[in-house]
């Protein structure tokens, strides 16, 4: 029976050498994008020599599918449109602490996915998952006892910030500045109004990260934006080296997650 075990256990590590082998991820080239039958894409990511991770584009980003549903996130947010729809109010909708503990932790995952996808600019993807993050958080806000919705709602400035950068960049794609002034602006606008319910509710660290960290963000990319246009070439190329180190440190970010044995909270900065 041992013996079994082994020849058993050889032919998966060598199965996995193959498939390794024929993915063909190295330092240069860790990320591949693959489709499959069902028409999903799913990425192969290696941010270091020892950790290969999978993740589904599209739905949850483990590829499975919850009661039939492509995700928890799916599937609560048709219980709250089929609640109102009988009840002809969103008043007394209710999920149970383990329903949201299983949203809160779905979303962990997606905020996994949207940072990967910043890294390698599917800007598409990271302003859909930001978007479903955004409406979990607002949900438990809205819903949820005050202590269950703090574990994610502390963190809905990260959530603004990176929605707003998506948007931006895909308005830039369409070589519409201006457009992507207004979304910046926005997202200003929103990280000051959630500073504001920070404070008003004695959430003083909070408001702190988010105040230094996110919104300084926004308005340093506001001011890369205004200047848009402007630079020299010498100004551009040193602009290009900015862009390649963000990347870096994403999937920098992204590795360290990817390589956590604990189970983490929603969001982290």
């Amino acid at each position: 029976m041992a013996n079994d075990t082994v020849q058993r256990n050889t032919r998966w590590v060598q199965a996995l050498d193959r498939i390794l082998q024929v993915i063909n991820l190295d330092e240069d080239h860790p990320v591949r994008i693959l489709t499959i039958e069902d028409g999903r894409e799913v990425v192969v990511v290696q941010p270091n020599a020892f950790t290969v991770s999978r993740i589904y584009a599209t739905g949850r980003p483990d590829g499975a599918r919850p009661h039939g549903m492509d995700s928890y996130y799916d599937m609560y947010r048709g219980k709250l449109e089929k609640y109102e729809e009988e009840n002809g109010t969103r008043e007394g909708f209710e999920l149970t602490e383990e329903e949201w503990e299983t949203l809160f932790e779905e979303s962990f995952h997606r905020y996994t996915r949207y940072l990967l996808f910043a890294g390698i600019k599917r800007w598409e993807d990271v302003q859909r998952d930001t978007d479903a993050n955004l409406f979990v958080t607002n949900l438990a806000r809205e819903f949820a006892s005050s202590e269950i919705a703090w574990r994610s709602y502390q963190y809905k400035g990260y959530m603004i910030m990176m929605n707003s950068i998506a948007k931006a960049e895909l308005s830039l794609q369409e070589d519409d500045p201006d457009t992507a002034l207004q979304q910046i602006d926005a997202g200003i606008q929103q990280i000051g109004e959630f500073c504001g319910e920070c404070l008003r509710e004695e959430h003083g660290e909070a408001e702190n990260i988010t105040r230094e960290r996110y919104l300084s963000n926004l308005i340093e990319f506001r001011s890369d934006l205004e200047a848009l246009g402007t630079e020299d070439g010498e100004e551009n190329e040193s602009d290009d080296t900015d862009e390649e180190q963000g990347d870096v440190d994403l999937l920098t970010e992204l590795e360290q997650l990817l390589n956590e044995v604990d189970s983490p909270d929603l969001e982290r900065e």
